[in-house]
């Protein structure tokens, strides 16, 4: 089986994109600095190193040259960045690595591109990503309808599933409470890399993201993009849930990509129900 290698500082971006390469048939293990490489490393050659530019400790394409005049490896090397490609493509140049891979292409491009360079996986993979495709609304101003109806399936179809990302715990647990009592199924993360986590499985992948703007580390509109740019969560909605004006919200939702927001102190319930209702008429 082809063994590809991740290396990238973002724990959420190695989780990513380890499990997509695990999920088309590859086996693909991950590595955040320089001792988790090593270690990597003494378990044995792998066919593909795909590594970011930019980490803190070192840079990709000092990696490139390290790994090849070093280490001696004999793996494809690829640069896998967000930074311009002009600047990205000399970056590989000079350094002699194989290739080079735009993030802002998604899991979808990154595969494929991954495909060329060292061929399709030998094993058939245990699940493939999958994500129902939906046309995306225009991000607008989402505007609370007044309290309606609790969220409904058909028999023996899965509640709508929905997804709070809030570090702060009472108010998730407020939310949460409220639309449990309308029919959800609800999942709680206080930061961008618990949620990962639940989006990236599928049996707890939520139909919509219900997500505060101002978190520490990676906030709202970061984690927003962050999932609007991947096509594995192509068909999960984010409504972003903040206490800015409305005219930062506004601006927020629009480059970020979000299909709505809500302001903190609305009516969050009946907003998602409203939101997920296309989406739980449609579940089998």
């Amino acid at each position: 089986m082809s063994r590809v290698l991740v290396i990238d500082d973002s724990p959420m971006l190695v989780e990513l994109t380890v499990r997509a390469l695990s999920a088309a048939g590859y086996q693909a293990s991950g590595a955040m600095d320089l001792a988790s490489l090593e270690q990597k490393l003494a378990e044995g050659p792998f066919t593909l190193i795909l590594m970011d530019v930019n980490m803190p400790e070192m840079f990709g394409d000092d990696v490139v040259e390290y790994l090849r005049t070093v280490k001696k490896v004999s793996a494809k090397l690829v640069l896998h960045s967000d930074i311009p490609e002009q600047e990205l493509a000399g970056k590989a140049r000079t350094s002699g690595a194989d290739g080079y891979i735009l993030k802002s292409g998604g899991l979808e491009a990154m595969l494929g591109e991954v495909i060329k360079l060292i061929g399709p996986p030998t094993l058939a993979p245990a699940e493939t990503p999958a994500a129902t495709p939906t046309s995306a609304p225009t991000p607008a101003a989402a505007t609370p309808p007044a309290a309606g109806s609790p969220a409904s399936a058909k028999p023996g179809a899965r509640k709508p599933r929905i997804l709070i990302v809030d570090d702060s715990e009472m108010t998730a647990r407020i939310i949460e409470a409220d639309l449990v009592t309308k029919g959800f199924e609800v999942h709680v993360a206080d930061n961008a890399e618990k949620a990962t986590k639940i989006i990236l499985k599928k049996q707890t992948r939520p139909d919509l993201v219900l997500l505060d703007v101002r978190m520490p580390n990676v906030n709202g509109e970061q984690f927003c993009r962050f999932i609007k740019s991947n096509s594995l969560f192509k068909g999960i909605k984010v409504l972003l849930c903040s206490g800015e004006n409305v005219e930062e919200l506004q601006r927020i939702c629009r480059e970020a990509g979000a299909d709505g927001y809500v302001p903190k102190d609305a009516v969050m319930s009946s907003l998602v129900a409203r939101e997920l209702t296309p989406a739980a008429a449609g579940q089998e």
